[in-house]
């Protein structure tokens, strides 16, 4: 438990988020952030764009895993819940009664189910995606310059491009709640994904985060297989990475 030096007071503070958790949050936003970008700014060839993607995928599976292995805060177990216990703590919310949690709350739980759903479809239909031209396009596009893009390949490039729109939407309510938690309620949940810390407080969920044993070898294994299973996936199923 660490104590925090403030000209008033001391401040305890617990373990929140494991580091591979931060940075896999961190990472699947600049790999997202960098997906976009290179479609905008000049990556006709969409080379950029399809790394970022197996990026995305990546991490996506590494957090799949880590969900599963990794530590208390970072297990799906401790923080999915009961679509009715996201009301019952909506409806707790408009009551004015505060209830704090180490990791998400129901609400923010639901929030992040959403988001991973929405990247993930996204991801994987970017797979099989082409360019507005036909010439360019996923790992498994099969594109042929000297033919039109199937109707499936229209049919999931046209939903790999609206379901930006939609987790675009869906970022902006995340971020506009995550900062209404840090400055108005004085939550420090943005915060604590920057340091892995937060101040002491009687938690609904769990006192204080369980890093999980041989934590780092743990999150590196999880990587070099998600790594595995979506490169050497594509590559089974005949997929170009290049």
């Amino acid at each position: 438990m660490l104590q925090t030096e403030h000209p008033h007071r001391v401040t305890a503070q617990v373990k929140a988020w494991d580091l591979p958790t931060r940075l896999f949050k961190w990472g699947l936003v600049a790999a997202i952030v960098s997906s976009w970008a290179s479609h905008e700014w000049g990556d006709f060839e969409l080379k950029w764009h399809r790394y970022t993607g197996y990026a995305v995928l990546v991490l996506l599976v590494f957090r799949l895993l880590w969900g599963v292995v990794g530590s208390s805060t970072a297990k799906f177990s401790a923080w999915v819940s009961w679509p009715w216990e996201a009301v019952r703590y909506g409806l707790d919310i408009t009551r004015g009664r505060r209830r704090p949690y180490l990791s998400h709350n129901p609400l923010g739980a639901w929030m992040i189910l959403m988001l991973l759903a929405i990247v993930s479809v996204q991801a994987v239909t970017g797979l099989f995606s082409v360019d507005s031209n036909g010439i360019f396009g996923g790992p498994f596009a099969n594109t042929d310059p000297l033919a039109d893009p199937t109707y499936w390949q229209k049919t999931l490039s046209r939903l790999h491009h609206q379901l930006f729109n939609i987790l675009l939407g869906l970022v902006v309510v995340h971020v506009a709640t995550n900062l209404f938690y840090q400055f108005v309620k004085k939550d420090p949940i943005v915060k604590a994904m920057v340091t892995g810390r937060k101040p002491v407080e009687p938690f609904e969920d769990q006192a204080e985060m369980r890093p999980a044993p041989a934590q780092y070898a743990r999150a590196l294994a999880c990587l070099a297989a998600a790594a595995a299973i979506v490169l050497g996936g594509i590559k089974l199923f005949g997929g170009n990475l290049a």
